[in-house]
């Protein structure tokens, strides 16, 4: 999992994350796609943030390409409603070479939305009702996804932090005070608390012009 927050937890700034990072910050997050096979974000998450296609540098492409893994990391977006634009950059502008994005659904979704992202995505049904994300893991495992980056938003940290399904979190703490935090959704996890606190260990931390870059492993 890999998230930016402020000092008192905050994850966006007027609806967005970029208004909490800086130079370091965009190099870890670079850094974080570079070695992910598969990108994990709710539908939320992609609208708010304009998500397009995932690229990486000309040097990250050829390390992931001598490796025997795809050039750039794919991207799959978690919506039960399917409530997304098929005219949305993500879809109608990927570069021919990339994959579509994968769109984890449930069988219960709209027909007429599941028919209008059918030619632009694949979609993937977990669940009859509600995304099954155990059974989405298993799926991307399957399919060789060895190393899957979770980028939030809020509801999907907190259910896959309370299925027992995150191995790392490196969260960017940002020199900022924000307010308002666990309104709209604008904190690190929504919802009720935790069945029980996941406990995090401390691996590394490093630090650039007043953030913090700190990687935690699950205990």
């Amino acid at each position: 999992m890999g998230m930016v927050a402020s000092v008192d937890g905050a994850t966006a700034v007027n609806g967005r994350s970029g208004g909490l990072g800086g130079p370091g910050d965009r190099r870890v997050f670079r850094a974080l796609r570079g070695v992910a096979d598969m990108i994990l974000v709710g539908a939320g998450t992609v609208r708010a943030e304009g998500y397009r296609s995932p690229r990486t540098s000309d040097d990250v492409v050829a390390r992931r390409l001598a490796a025997g893994r795809a050039p750039c990391p794919r991207l799959v977006v978690v919506s039960g409603s399917l409530d997304l634009n098929p005219e949305a950059p993500l879809f109608a502008d990927r570069p021919d070479e990339d994959p579509p994005p994968v769109v984890a659904t449930v069988a219960s979704a709209p027909p007429d939305r599941r028919a209008a992202l059918e030619p632009v995505a694949e979609l993937v049904a977990c669940g009859p009702n509600r995304v099954d994300l155990t059974g989405l893991l298993a799926v991307l495992d399957d399919v060789g996804a060895g190393v899957v980056l979770c980028e939030g938003g809020p509801d999907l940290n907190h259910q896959l932090l309370a299925a027992g399904l995150v191995d790392e979190v490196c969260l960017t703490i940002s020199p900022r005070l924000v307010g308002g935090v666990g309104g709209d959704g604008r904190s690190l996890l929504a919802g009720a608390s935790l069945p029980m606190p996941t406990r995090l260990r401390l691996d590394r931390v490093l630090t650039e012009d007043g953030f913090l870059f700190c990687r935690y492993l699950v205990s």
